[in-house]
């Protein structure tokens, strides 16, 4: 399930979503690519940087995947490929290099086999029914985390995890992440294998991304957890085995 909707910030601006997401498949794998645009007046054209990096990443991933390469050679030559192109567009049109500035996060998913590659503010999870787990988190730098710095590879980052009991994965931009991280003056305490536990299940009943979403963005609102950001979000939910 992928789902992308305008953050109350750029609604009030009468701006348009920089988030972007593309869910694609190759063989019997997944792969989701999420974006973020920074949305700073010199990354003008962030939101259209974001679109361009999950159609250039998934496409990549594809290709590595089909010429034999692993997930996570896959991923990393798919987030040199996209560094690559967007630095070329830049310098063909002789912009500052930060105009297309995003983050990046995929995930290829084969089997019980998760890959993620990651860089900048989006998050990752699993869930296991009872915990849930942060994965795949860039390490902290004082430069800009986002796929167009020069210095990308310092900030980027691939864990792989392979764990049966894993009973769903999440993919989030920044302005999902909150409700699992929570407010940092909070101690991040939104991080409540319960409420996940909870969404899991109206998932499951009622797969409507939308509507999943919206009731998302009303824990939110209700926790004053809003950050106003554009809202993204992935989910892979293993079935439960049947008769």
């Amino acid at each position: 399930m992928a789902v992308s909707i305008l953050g109350t910030n750029h609604a009030r601006r009468d701006a348009p979503c920089e988030d972007a997401i593309i869910l694609t498949g190759h063989g019997e794998a997944v792969i989701a690519v999420v974006a973020d645009g920074v949305g700073s007046e010199l990354a003008a054209k962030s939101g259209e940087g974001a679109r361009l990096a999950v159609q250039l990443a998934s496409s990549a991933i594809a290709r590595g995947l089909a010429a034999g390469l692993d997930a996570t050679q896959a991923v990393a030559e798919a987030f040199s490929h996209v560094h690559n192109t967007l630095v070329r567009r830049t310098e063909e049109e002789g912009a500052f290099w930060a105009l297309y500035a995003c983050t990046l996060a995929a995930a290829v998913i084969e089997g019980t086999s998760i890959t993620t590659g990651h860089i900048g503010d989006s998050c990752a999870f699993h869930f296991d029914g009872s915990r849930l787990t942060r994965v795949a988190t860039a390490p902290v730098s004082e430069a800009p985390m986002i796929i167009l710095h020069p210095g990308w590879r310092d900030d980027f980052t691939t864990q792989v995890v392979n764990k049966p009991y894993v009973k769903a994965y999440v993919l989030t931009s920044d302005g999902a992440g909150n409700f699992f991280l929570g407010r940092e003056t909070d101690d991040a305490r939104l991080t409540n294998p319960n409420i996940t536990a909870m969404l899991l299940d109206h998932i499951r009943q009622n797969p409507d991304a939308f509507g999943v979403l919206a009731g998302f963005n009303a824990l939110l609102q209700a926790k004053d957890y809003d950050s106003g950001d554009d809202r993204t979000m992935f989910w892979a939910i293993k079935k439960d085995a049947g008769p």
